[in-house]
């Protein structure tokens, strides 16, 4: 009797042929997580860039505000109508508007796209304990009369910052707040961290898709902004760029005439 054996070699294909199943499964396994890797590191990737790129812009507008200042011994008024220039598009600036859009115009910028359109908050206090503390209205503050080379310019804007940096911690001005970090809760009613002279926030994408241009707490009429440098998330992702009452002043003073 003969008996039926395989022929040489198809048991060990038969194996291979298994092994490489497996095989198969643990690459497109891998390839998978490397892909999911690669796409999540790339979207991390544009986002950064997008956000160093908003940082960019945003030290460039706190330079144009600067400038603005120490030509008109004041700090624009925030635009209430989104035409870029300021107030209500008239030039006309209500008492006590502390927050609005970037007026673009006014500070000679051509108005961005809508979903790269900045808000702007500043500090305006015309009942000062000090004084008339006002950012956004030139005042003689240093008693030069009108006419001279002193009246109304940037140093009676310096003298209102000084006046602002000695009122207290308020949440019915221009304010940051925290950080969710170092610098506590963010939070514009109970943790008033700063009044800035002006502060800028700059949207980036609608990461989380509720339809709002701005992240909490940020919102046009709303003269608050969270401190610069806060952490990114899925739905904070704006970035501020704020100027102190103190770092105007000094630079002010460094280039005033």
């Amino acid at each position: 009797m003969r008996l039926r054996t395989s022929r040489p070699g198809t048991g060990r294909r038969a194996h291979q042929r298994g092994f490489s199943l497996v095989e198969l499964s643990v690459v497109l396994l891998v390839a998978g997580v490397v892909g999911w890797a690669v796409v999540g590191g790339y979207e991390n990737s544009a986002t950064l860039r997008d956000r160093d790129r908003a940082t960019q812009t945003a030290e460039n507008l706190r330079d144009a505000l600067r400038a603005f200042a120490l030509r008109n011994g004041r700090l624009p008024c925030p635009d209430s109508s989104g035409s870029g220039w300021e107030g209500d598009g008239t030039g006309a600036c209500a008492e006590g508007i502390e927050a609005g859009w970037l007026p673009y115009r006014a500070l000679g910028l051509d108005v961005p796209q809508d979903t790269l359109h900045a808000s702007y908050g500043v500090y305006r206090n015309r009942a000062a304990t000090g004084g008339d503390a006002d950012l956004a209205v030139a005042t003689e503050r240093t008693g030069d009369l009108p006419g001279s080379p002193g009246y109304r310019n940037a140093r009676d804007l310096m003298t209102g910052l000084v006046t602002a940096g000695n009122e207290p911690l308020v949440a019915t001005h221009a304010r940051l707040t925290g950080d969710d970090a170092a610098e506590g809760a963010i939070d514009c009613t109970t943790n008033v961290r700063s009044h800035p002279a002006f502060f800028i926030v700059m949207p980036l994408n609608d990461r989380n898709a509720d339809g709002r241009r701005l992240d909490s707490p940020h919102a046009v009429d709303t003269a608050c902004a969270y401190a610069p440098g806060t952490a990114l998330r899925l739905d904070r992702d704006d970035v501020v760029a704020a100027e102190s009452l103190a770092a105007l002043t000094g630079w002010l003073g460094a280039h005033a005439p």
